[in-house]
């Protein structure tokens, strides 16, 4: 009996520490990186989205309620000041009775000087088939939002990656369409000429293809790639464009696994080709970073954010972000229990 107890203390002692460093503050982990675990607002929380706004802020945005797709599920956002060293609790800006908010993706126009915010809205517990994407608005970094609006009406309408702009002074906005069954999930893009209106251009060949994550890997040539999540967790896919997202090469298998999770990928300053993905086609774990330096092709370096010797464990749907000091920023769930920050340089993942 005094063993238990002690354990029993010990476990509780444990459980306190740990959850009080879910408090936003970012610290040293003493290899070069920096980590901050998110203030939870609910119990499970999922598929972050992280902006850097033109004065330095960071914005972080993701879902938080009692489980994906339940009742009241909403979108939150926390922010990070310019050389800031703890994260704000996490606001709520979007939820309605009855449904599900999923999937946010932070957008700054730097053309309208707008803060954007899009995510997936569902029925409450009644899967992906009637989800739609709605919109947000802010004109003060976050602070304070508009009302959601709904924008992408067709029933199975989501979200994921990030919005790019095209040569012409356009968007290009990366969605996927999640309808009955897998091999009726495939990828889209939404064009906008000025940045309010949008028309629809589907990616062919794209059955079980979802969440493109489109890059420009030169500047000013309208050359696009896109990855894939995969379905059937096989590999990750690409595509490419050269018409600013009008159509699209027929998918192909790349030589990195996909676990039918999130990828994301951005190019950094240097040119290279930076991807956050799961490097496994079961678990979600461990959390990786490759770096290409050819476009995309081939991947030279790689470094697992996170790992575990759990497959119980869950590190997922990433987001990246470079900031102008070259620092890489990436968020990811953390367990579905936080979303975890993290930063580091590019040298980082050479090491």
């Amino acid at each position: 009996m005094a063993f238990r107890g002690v354990l029993s203390l010990f476990v509780c002692l444990l459980a306190t520490v740990y959850a009080a460093s879910y408090d936003g503050v970012i610290r040293a982990v003493g290899d070069g990186r920096y980590e901050a675990y998110m203030i939870p607002p609910n119990k499970a929380n999922h598929a972050s989205f992280i902006e850097q706004l033109p004065d330095g802020q960071l914005t972080l945005a993701w879902f938080s309620g009692t489980k994906e797709g339940a009742d009241k599920c909403s979108i939150v956002v926390a922010h990070l000041p310019p050389n800031g060293t703890q994260w704000s609790q996490a606001a709520l800006i979007s939820r309605r009775d009855g449904y599900s908010n999923q999937n946010p993706v932070l957008f700054y126009d730097s053309k309208l000087q707008l803060f954007n915010l899009f995510h997936s809205q569902q029925p409450a517990n009644d899967g992906e088939h009637q989800a739609k994407v709605w919109q947000l608005v802010s004109k003060n970094n976050g602070l304070n939002w508009t009302a959601p609006v709904e924008i992408f009406k067709v029933d199975g309408s989501f979200d994921r990656n990030r919005i790019i702009s095209s040569l012409d002074g356009g968007l290009i906005f990366p969605i996927y369409y999640s309808v009955s069954g897998d091999s009726h999930q495939d990828s889209a893009m939404k064009l906008s000429s000025d940045h309010t209106d949008w028309v629809g251009y589907k990616v062919d060949d794209s059955n079980y293809l979802v969440q493109p994550s489109v890059i420009r890997p030169t500047p000013k040539q309208s050359y696009l790639l896109s990855y894939f999540r995969d379905r059937r967790a096989e590999h990750i896919y690409s595509s490419s464009s050269t018409d600013e997202g009008k159509s699209w090469s027929k998918p192909q298998k790349t030589s990195l696994p996909n676990n039918n999770a999130a990828i994301q990928s951005i190019v950094l300053a240097n040119g290279h080709v930076a991807l956050v993905y799961n490097p496994t086609t079961r678990a979600r774990n461990p959390i990786r970073i490759s770096i290409s330096l050819d476009g995309g092709k081939t991947w030279t370096y790689a470094k697992d954010l996170e790992s575990s010797s759990s497959d119980n464990v869950e590190f997922s749907y990433p987001s990246l972000v470079q900031s102008p000091d070259g620092f890489i920023h990436v968020s990811y769930t953390y367990n579905r229990d936080t979303i975890k920050y993290v930063k580091f340089m590019e040298n980082w993942i050479h090491q």
